[in-house]
């Protein structure tokens, strides 16, 4: 599994979250906290929203580890924006270290990233391929469970990369319940850990979920504040008076040394980062997986092909 972090916020530098705080994201790459296995090296991304009049985000994308590549370090250091995502990758077993496989994935105005995995993926990932749309799946570009999770999202959002923040999370948790039932219906009955991330420069949505009962989640973490860049280059966060002033970080782990601060996603939880930095978190109304009905599944998507049609 891997680590990232998403803001959004006052226009900020992207290096100070990246490499300066005492547990950065270039850190986790190095020694993650909330991990059994540690090393994030199979590659890194970071997609960020221009300050200026373009709606969709540039990214950069590298199979280096984020530790050792100096063009991130430079970049980072240059560019600024109110929207970003960062990701370090440990490539799941089977999947290939390529760019085109590392994160976060762009379409449009999306931006999306995976922490974790939807284990036994090659025994649903026919039934998926058969459930997209031909311009789904004509975005795919890598290998990743993750990918055409994110195909599978935007046939759920109708593409539309302008979608409201209710709009965004319909689609994130129709996603999230397609997904379980395309692995009941193959037999893969093993946990999945689901921590997506999905952003249109305005509103961010963030899942932290397991697909069987009392399978312990992938962290998560949130936290509100002004974000503080000392002359050292260390960052601090605190709470200002003024709304504006705040930023929304949503990250794997706590970026600071002081843990106390950040606030834990529960379980099978949603974030929602609305475009006025107002923050919302709640559950996720489904179950897990062993609790569904194939059936009904069934019987409701042929109700929305009959509409459809």
């Amino acid at each position: 599994m891997c680590r990232f972090l998403t803001y959004s916020g006052p226009l900020t530098l992207m290096r100070p979250l990246i490499f300066s705080t005492e547990n950065s994201l270039v850190e986790q790459s190095k020694y993650s906290k909330k991990r059994v296995r540690p090393v994030n090296g199979d590659g890194f991304g970071v997609g960020w929203y221009p300050d200026f009049d373009d709606p969709e985000p540039g990214t950069f994308l590298s199979i280096e580890p984020a530790w050792s590549n100096l063009n991130l370090a430079h970049i980072s250091s240059k560019i600024r924006t109110q929207n970003f995502f960062a990701h370090v990758r440990d490539a799941s077993v089977g999947m290939p270290v390529s760019e085109a496989n590392c994160h976060p994935f762009q379409y449009g105005r999306f931006l999306w990233m995976h922490n974790g995995r939807l284990d036994q993926f090659n025994r649903f990932k026919r039934l998926l391929i058969n459930q997209l749309s031909d311009k789904a799946y004509a975005m795919i570009n890598g290998t990743t469970d993750s990918e055409h999770a994110f195909a599978l999202f935007l046939d759920e959002i109708s593409f539309d990369d302008t979608a409201d923040a209710v709009e965004m999370e319909r689609a994130m948790i129709a996603t999230i319940r397609r997904l379980m039932y395309l692995r009941k219906a193959s037999g893969a009955i093993t946990n999945s850990f689901i921590n997506f991330a999905v952003t249109n420069g305005q509103t961010t949505v963030v899942t932290r979920f397991v697909t069987r009962r009392g399978a312990r989640p992938a962290s998560l973490f949130c936290i509100k504040g002004s974000l503080e860049v000392r002359q050292e280059g260390r960052c601090e966060f605190g709470l200002s008076r003024d709304d504006s002033q705040n930023a929304l970080v949503v990250a794997s782990e706590p970026l600071t040394q002081n843990e106390e601060i950040w606030t834990q996603v529960e379980n099978n939880h949603i974030v929602i980062v609305h475009p006025d930095r107002r923050l919302e978190i709640r559950r996720i109304p489904l179950p897990y997986q062993g609790e569904l009905s194939l059936r009904k599944e069934m019987l409701q998507q042929q109700k929305v092909q009959a509409l459809a049609s």
